[in-house]
């Protein structure tokens, strides 16, 4: 009889406690790299901070420039939908939410083109996008943008 090469039924199950040590410890190793990345004051975000309603809890520590988020407002003052597009095209929805405008949304339209409700605008800004979130065009010429999203650390 000769030895056999294949795994008997015992080392199958520590080979099972070897995976999950395994992957117990790289979950660990992630917590403690993103501590200290938060300690350092880069915010690396979770699948959490994606939700549909951010929590309080779940606030960015670092969050956009409210200067470049004024200078983008006054840029693009909101409007209602239905002073704009009601006659041209009554069933065209948000490609943020793709939620139907209400003929009384307020809303935004891009240098672009592209429309969307404000809130929705504002959580995409909030998140540090600053280009439109079809085509990805700037919002904001370039130089404002650098001029208003500079932190000093």
């Amino acid at each position: 009889m000769a030895i056999s090469s294949y795994p008997t039924p015992a080392d199958a199950g520590v080979l099972c406690v070897i995976l999950a040590n395994t992957a117990i410890s790289i979950s660990i190793f992630k917590e403690i790299f993103r501590s200290i990345l938060h300690v350092i004051g880069i915010h690396i975000s979770s699948w959490e901070d994606f939700s549909a309603e951010p929590s309080n809890s779940g606030e960015c520590c670092r969050r956009p420039s409210e200067s470049y988020v004024e200078e983008f407002r006054s840029r693009s003052p909101s409007m209602q939908y239905e002073s704009v597009f009601i006659r041209h095209c009554p069933k065209q929805e948000c490609s943020i939410c793709l939620a139907e405008f209400d003929p009384k949304a307020e809303i935004n339209q891009l240098s672009c083109g592209h429309v969307f409700h404000k809130p929705c605008l504002e959580k995409w800004l909030n998140y540090w996008n600053t280009t439109c979130p079809l085509c990805r065009n700037y919002m904001m010429p370039r130089e404002a943008e650098e001029d208003a999203s500079s932190c000093p650390m």
